[in-house]
């Protein structure tokens, strides 16, 4: 027995110094898990998403002005109820410094920021295959409300609001029948604005001709269109009244072109119904000398700069359509907790659409023609006059 303990303490004796000299068992120590990286913020495909300046308030619109680059959204950066609430605005194809419906959406979105206290962000897109994908960018990122911004994008907002029954949105220029009840659909009685832009431009014609440059021909421009012709023969049943729809809501070469086309055949009032392509044609018409009238905002704050860009003067006036108002009020309701389904409807009755100052052109509008205006404008919004406007 004493032979074998003393064999084992033996051999214990050889085996330990060879173990410690392997080295003993290994051990592993754990890395640590990578951490996450942040989710990108929207960006517009293919260009690059821009970052909302602070907001301002405002009830005149703002001078056009390049928008800064932005990584993500910015948050709202004064106080209000709406802390919790993201709003996310797609563009149509466009610029929020269009100086059109696009800039007055971005403008209606500021002032919410501001105002209201939500966390506000912007894409601008940049083709009309794009429309699903900002949408879906803004949803992906945990926006609770996300607003479209003109009718092409009509089919676009009902599928995504579909997919995100959970999200609000809202869409300018577009409404739904049946409605669906996570969309408000805002839309404006531009038939009634135009009317009055003809009778102001039939007013001021001195060769009974006058002509309106449009975009895209859907619905919107097609009531700019056509209220402008029936509110100039209003006036003067025998006018002439060109008109030309393009297809681009932003190119200002054509619009021109065919601005100065109008003029050729005696038109000596344009009216540009088409975003930029508009804006294009009354800045080539205003700059040869041709009474121009614009449309959405007012274009001489925004397209003739405040009066500093050539023709200024030439601009007599802007047939609006409050969309920076609508966009605000819909927001609103989100952060009151009264957003619903259903459809939003600006006219001369709310202030939703009227002409813009005379600005520049004051004085040569007679008193006369501006009285006219008012009645017109007090005809519109208490029924007394129609615009006997139908659309084919």
């Amino acid at each position: 027995m004493k032979k074998s303990l003393s064999a084992m303490l033996l051999m214990l004796a050889l085996v330990v110094p060879v173990l410690a000299a392997c080295g003993g068992a290994a051990t592993v120590t754990p890395t640590a898990a990578p951490a996450p990286t942040a989710a990108a913020a929207p960006t517009a495909a293919p260009a690059e998403a821009t970052a909302a300046p602070a907001p301002t308030a405002m009830a005149e619109p703002t001078a056009m002005a390049e928008p800064t680059a932005m990584a993500e959204p910015t948050a709202a950066t004064s106080g209000g109820t709406g802390a919790k609430l993201k709003v996310g605005l797609v563009t149509d194809v466009g610029k929020v410094n269009d100086g059109t419906f696009n800039q007055y959406a971005y403008e209606g979105l500021q002032r919410a920021g501001k105002e209201l206290g939500v966390e506000v962000a912007y894409v601008e897109t940049q083709a009309q295959t794009d429309y699903d994908k900002n949408l879906e960018q803004f949803a992906s990122q945990g926006f609770n409300m996300i607003i479209g911004v003109g009718f092409l994008m009509g089919d676009a907002v009902k599928a995504a609001a579909e997919k995100h029954p959970d999200i609000n949105y809202a869409i300018v220029d577009f409404a739904y029948d049946p409605v669906i009840k996570n969309v408000r659909g805002l839309v404006f009685a531009e038939d009634q604005a135009a009317y009055l832009a003809g009778v102001l431009a039939a007013s001021l014609s001195k060769s009974n001709n006058i002509a309106v440059v449009g975009g895209v021909e859907i619905p919107p421009v097609q009531k700019f269109v056509l209220g402008y012709e029936a509110g100039a023969k209003s006036v003067k049943p025998d006018i002439t009244v060109q008109k030309v729809y393009i297809d681009s809501f932003t190119d200002r070469a054509r619009g021109g072109e065919a601005a100065k086309n109008f003029i050729s055949q005696g038109a000596d009032v344009i009216f540009g119904a088409g975003g930029q392509t508009g804006s294009g044609g009354i800045q080539a018409a205003a700059q040869a000398g041709t009474y121009v009238i614009g449309v959405d905002q007012d274009e001489y704050v925004t397209t003739f700069q405040g009066g500093k860009a050539q023709g200024a003067d030439k601009i007599v006036s802007s047939a609006t359509k409050r969309v920076d108002n609508a966009v605000f009020q819909v927001i609103k309701l989100a952060v009151d907790g009264k957003f619903e389904g259903g459809t939003a409807v600006g006219d001369a009755s709310n202030e939703g659409v009227g002409l813009a100052p005379f600005h520049d052109a004051d004085a040569a509008i007679p008193a006369d023609v501006k009285a006219k205006l008012d009645t017109t404008l007090k005809g519109l919004a208490d029924g007394s006059i129609k615009t006997n406007v139908t659309l084919p």
